[in-house]
């Protein structure tokens, strides 16, 4: 996963939960107090069915005690996906940035 203008990779599960931890704030509540809306999906499967992609874009609205209920940022998703198993999975995520407002209640740095 790639994450952000700086392109800090991370693979595997711990590693992305690091990540997270590292720049996402949470709140007393224990979540980020954030939704994040996915629309506009195109989704490609190859010939085989064993591989896709995905690009959406990506809407995110926050509200907390001291934010009112507002967009905080908006971008686009890139997505790899493999089939194993017979079951779909992220193989790579890739984030763009491509407006953000007020994310000091949503991000640490």
């Amino acid at each position: 996963m790639k994450w952000g203008a700086a392109a800090e990779e991370a693979y595997g599960a711990a590693p992305i939960a690091k990540l997270y931890e590292t720049f996402i704030k949470l709140h007393d509540d224990g979540t980020p107090r954030t939704h994040h809306l996915v629309t506009n999906p195109i989704i490609e499967i190859d010939a085989e069915g064993k591989t896709a992609t995905c690009r959406s874009y990506y809407t995110v609205i926050q509200h907390t005690e001291t934010v009112p209920l507002q967009v905080i940022a908006g971008g686009r998703y890139h997505d790899w996906l493999d089939k194993v198993d017979g079951r779909w999975r992220f193989s790579r995520r890739e984030y763009f940035m491509d407006f953000r407002g007020s994310v000091e209640d949503h991000v640490r740095r």
